[in-house]
């Protein structure tokens, strides 16, 4: 392959940026800024990941994100990707998929993530929450903020929404915990997340066969009901989108929640200002979005020769957006290293952008605002038990443990 240029520097000689070690530290928000100044976008050769452009700046990720006609995600969408896997699911499953497939995938999924109804799962999903915060504050002990709390929401969520029964959750959730854990890149772990990925595969043919005999009023029966390109999905079509659903609504959520207390704790005048101010719960989940990045990297692949910015992009190369970079990108976000619960305006890029703009992102939002209006309701302070250990990943931004205890509100109101 022939030089590319601009080639990345920041972080010094020998820094792999698809390491995913450099992200249990902060180093990396040293690193995103220096290459967001001295070389936007940048050729990057990873012993890991191999040659990609990195993208670190809010505009010229935008231009990637928004721009399918020049950079698809029907080749994968992510840094090292299972490539069989990638074309099993391309043009067939919505994250990769581009045009007319990706608009007929999308409007499958739609019925379950409008805002009409994800409004109306709000009572059932504040109820939800508000007996999981009394439960852990009635055992007046430490506990895991990511294991107990922070993964325990979207997955009752999600699981209502895919009318899973009761009994059969606690076997799904830990296929779904091994399968989508990329934390070890070692030859075991792989082989036990393709075979937790068979037993969720095989789970979910279960349910779909039960929904075409007596169809529910669920996303399992939704997606078999649905048509693409005036037919209907298949049997794998309908496997395929409920895994990416469960892998996209159990990946990101989490970090977001489980980072929003890890904010408030480290800053306290910021928790302070939301319970004198509860008006705020809006602006704060976006800062939260914004201040968590949960998505590391979203990847594309050029579809033709272009140019962005200083790059000469070539037809087949792999462009790949960091969103934490872009969402602390100075020139859109004043004081960037701050945590502003009342920021305005906000237009981060935790959700992507374009086309692609997350499914679910209207979910999410409603998650952290129900468990915002109960923690000010239920909890007059979150406190540290723990060190905070970061997540080893290249994908995904994000706590693995985080132990704290919660301080009991005595004369709290209704929010």
């Amino acid at each position: 392959m022939s030089r590319r240029s601009p080639t990345w520097t920041a972080g010094g000689a020998g820094l792999d940026i698809a390491d995913p070690l450099l992200y249990v530290g902060d180093r990396h928000l040293d690193v995103w800024r220096e290459a967001r100044r001295t070389h936007p976008i940048a050729w990057c050769e990873s012993e890991r990941a191999g040659g990609f452009w990195s993208v670190t700046t809010h505009r010229l990720g935008g231009q990637v994100v928004k721009h399918p006609g020049r950079f698809g995600s029907a080749l994968g969408m992510r840094l090292g990707g299972n490539e069989a896997a990638v074309k099993a699911a391309s043009g067939r499953m919505l994250v990769v998929s581009d045009g007319t497939e990706h608009r007929a995938l999308r409007a499958a999924h739609s019925t379950w993530f409008n805002g009409r109804a994800v409004a109306a799962l709000q009572p059932g999903l504040e109820r939800m929450i508000d007996d999981l915060v009394r439960t852990l504050l009635e055992r007046g002990e430490a506990f895991d903020a990511v294991r107990d709390l922070a993964v325990a929401i979207p997955t009752w969520l999600l699981f209502e929404m895919m009318g899973v029964p009761p009994d059969d959750r606690d076997e799904l959730a830990r296929f779904i915990a091994v399968a989508f854990d990329d934390t070890d890149p070692g030859p075991a772990a792989a082989s036990a997340r393709t075979a937790a990925h068979a037993g969720v595969f095989a789970y979910f043919a279960d349910r779909l066969e039960e929904g075409r005999n007596a169809p529910g009023d669920d996303m399992v029966t939704s997606l078999a009901q649905a048509t693409v390109n005036g037919r209907p999905l298949s049997d794998e079509e309908v496997i395929l989108n409920c895994d990416g659903l469960m892998n996209g609504g159990l990946e990101t959520t989490p970090h977001a929640m489980s980072g929003a207390l890890l904010a408030f704790i480290e800053h306290p005048g910021a928790w302070r200002r939301l319970k004198e101010d509860p008006g705020l719960i809006d602006s704060a989940v976006e800062e939260i979005l914004r201040w968590t990045s949960p998505a590391m990297h979203a990847m594309r692949t050029a579809m033709t020769d272009s140019t962005l910015g200083a790059a000469r992009i070539r037809e087949g190369d792999r462009v790949v957006v960091w969103f934490p970079s872009c969402n602390r990108d100075e020139e859109v976000f004043p004081e960037a290293g701050r945590f502003l619960i009342d920021r305005r305006p906000n237009p981060h890029m935790s959700f992507g952008g374009g086309p692609h703009y997350c499914v679910g992102a209207a979910l999410a939002r409603i998650e952290l605002r129900c468990l915002l209006r109960v923690l000010l309701r239920r909890v007059a302070a979150v406190e540290p038990a723990g060190e905070a250990v970061r997540q080893r990943s290249n994908f995904l931004n994000g706590l693995e443990r985080f132990e704290v205890t919660m301080v009991p509100e005595l004369h709290g109101e209704e929010i």
